[in-house]
C-alpha cells in the first residue's frame, strides 16, 4: 500500500492553482491508495470549497486531513460566537467532509489494510519556549506568551491570538487535543497506527535548530519567541507511552523540513511545505518506510 502524505498546502487565492497542480501531479505520477493532509488547508470560511478542491484531485479513494491553527481563522464576526474549535469543526468543516467523504482526523481514525491513521490539529502547549529568553534586560514573560507577542509595544504578534477562537488558554487546548488522542488511540485497537498531527510533538520535528542555553544579544532574533508556539511537547509524551503501536509521526506547520528519522521505534516526518511550495511524502507499507517526492 502506497499513502501520499502532504501538510500546509495553504490554498490561498494568490498560489491556489499551482499547489493544486503539483498535488495533482503526485497524484497520477504515484497513483496512491490513500492521501492524506496535516493540516493548514485554508481558514475556517473556506472548509467547503477547500476540500472539494483536495476531493478533486484524488476523486476515489481514502482521503483524510487533520486541520492546522490557519483552519480554524476566521475573519468576521463569527469568531465572537465560536468560542471553542470543536464550534468550528462542526460548523465550517465537519459537513462537507461527510458530503464528499473527506474523514476529518479530529473527530475519527482512518482503518487502512494493515493500519490506521490517527491524528488531529495538536495546538501548542508553550513548551518549546526557550528558557530565559530576553530582549535587552527585559525577560520575556508567561503573559508575554499568553498575549502573543514578545513585548508589549512590538508591533509582532502571532496572528492565532487575532484570529482564532478568542479567550483559549494554550495549555488547556493543548491539553485537551492531548486527551483527544488518547482517546482515539485506544479507538484503534490493536491496529499499527500512523500519527498525523499539524503541529510537531517532538523537538526534534521542529526542522529549526536546538536551543541549548539562552541566546546572545548578538545571535537574538525577535522570531526566537515564536518558537513557543511552534508545537505540543505534552503530545510527545503522550505518544511516546504508545510507542509499541505508533510505527511514525508525520506532521507540519513549521514550513521546515524535518526527516524521515528514527526516534526511538517510531519513524518521524515533518512535510516541510511553505506557501506556495508543497512538500509531500510516500510511504510504502511493505517496507515501513517514507520517501521524500521530488517538487
Amino acid at each position: 500500500m502506497k499513502i501520499l502524505f502532504t501538510a500546509d498546502l495553504h490554498l490561498l487565492r494568490a498560489t491556489r492553482d499551482q499547489t493544486l497542480e503539483r498535488f495533482r501531479g503526485w497524484i497520477a505520477r504515484h497513483r496512491p491508495d490513500a492521501v492524506i493532509v496535516a493540516g493548514d488547508l485554508s481558514s475556517a470560511p473556506q472548509a467547503a470549497e477547500t476540500l472539494k478542491e483536495i476531493r478533486g484531485c484524488f476523486p476515489q479513494g481514502p482521503l483524510a486531513v487533520c486541520l492546522g491553527n490557519h483552519d480554524f481563522w476566521l475573519h468576521d464576526n463569527t469568531r465572537n460566537e465560536c468560542r471553542m474549535l470543536s464550534t468550528v469543526i462542526d460548523r465550517y468543516w465537519a459537513p462537507p467532509a461527510e458530503a464528499l467523504d473527506v474523514v476529518l482526523l479530529d473527530v475519527q481514525n482512518l482503518p487502512l489494510r494493515g493500519l490506521t491513521i490517527v491524528g488531529g490539529y495538536g495546538h501548542y502547549d508553550l513548551g518549546f519556549a526557550i528558557p530565559g529568553l530576553a530582549y535587552g534586560d527585559v525577560l520575556v514573560t508567561e503573559e508575554d506568551y499568553l498575549r502573543g507577542s514578545p513585548y508589549p509595544t512590538s508591533p509582532l504578534r502571532w496572528r492565532d491570538f487575532q484570529l482564532m477562537p478568542s479567550g483559549l488558554h494554550p495549555r488547556k487546548v493543548a491539553l485537551e487535543q492531548v486527551e483527544s488522542m488518547k482517546m482515539r488511540l485506544s479507538e484503534s485497537g490493536d491496529a499499527q497506527v500512523i500519527v498525523v498531527l499539524h503541529t510537531p510533538p517532538f523537538e526534534e520535528l521542529l526542522g529549526v535548530p536546538p536551543v541549548t542555553e539562552p541566546p546572545s544579544d548578538s545571535s537574538l532574533s525577535v522570531y526566537a519567541f515564536f518558537r513557543a508556539y511552534l508545537g505540543n511537547r505534552s503530545m510527545g509524551a503522550a505518544l511516546w507511552e504508545s510507542r509499541e503501536k505508533v510505527i511514525a509521526v508525520v506532521c507540519g506547520h513549521t514550513h521546515r523540513l524535518a526527516g524521515p528519522m528514527k526516534l526511538g521505534r517510531m519513524t518521524g516526518i515533518n512535510i516541510g511545505s511553505d506557501y506556495g511550495d508543497p512538500k509531500a511524502a510516500l510511504f510504502l507499507s511493505d517496507a515501513n518506510r517514507f520517501e521524500r517526492l521530488p517538487d
